[in-house]
């Protein structure tokens, strides 16, 4: 054997020694979840800080139009939704998802007080929330909203989220000016 190729077989050995030391390091470590981080409302419900900043944004707009938006849910623990989720199979409880199965385990849904279908704050949720990245994902559930910004698009401009034309901003009032005289 050249002594070339043995110094190159002694370099072809060391770096697949270190390789397999650096590969083995990393897969020996866990990867620790992380967990959701989560802001509190008014009112005591928590929700996924981008989805509590995106609701303050769409309850202060609505409030402007004399709406009232109240959080009745927010995140739950798996905890919490293993126990509405048994609730509602044994039959006492309110409709409820599988246990990893709710969006509400990722803070991102939000349930809220929202009337009849006919009712004025309804009917401003359906014409808005898409604005700020909200939309219905559960057909018999009015009240549950879920923030998907990537994937709920926003109203061409002049229009709502239900394609309906909206009224043009009002022009300022002109403001007087004075005689330099």
């Amino acid at each position: 054997m050249s002594l070339a190729l043995f110094r190159w077989s002694v370099v072809l050995l060391l770096c697949l020694f270190t390789s397999a030391a650096f590969a083995g390091e990393g897969r020996s470590r866990k990867n620790k979840a992380k967990a959701p981080k989560l802001v509190s409302l008014a009112g005591g419900h928590q929700l996924h800080r981008d989805t509590a900043t995106a609701y303050q944004r769409m309850a202060l707009d609505a409030a402007k139009h004399g709406i009232v938006l109240t959080v009745t849910s927010g995140y739950r623990s798996p905890h919490e939704q293993r126990w509405l989720y048994e609730q509602y199979r044994q039959g006492s409880g309110n409709k409820a998802a599988r246990p990893g199965q709710s969006k509400h385990q990722l803070g991102i849904a939000v349930d809220l007080i929202v009337g009849k279908r006919d009712s004025k704050r309804y009917r401003w949720l359906t014409a808005n929330a898409c604005r700020f990245g909200f939309r219905r994902t559960v057909r018999s559930e009015p009240w549950h909203w879920e923030y998907h910004p990537r994937s709920t698009f926003p109203p061409v401009a002049g229009f709502n989220c239900l394609g309906r034309k909206t009224r043009p901003p009002e022009p300022p009032a002109p403001v007087a000016s004075q005689d330099p005289s």
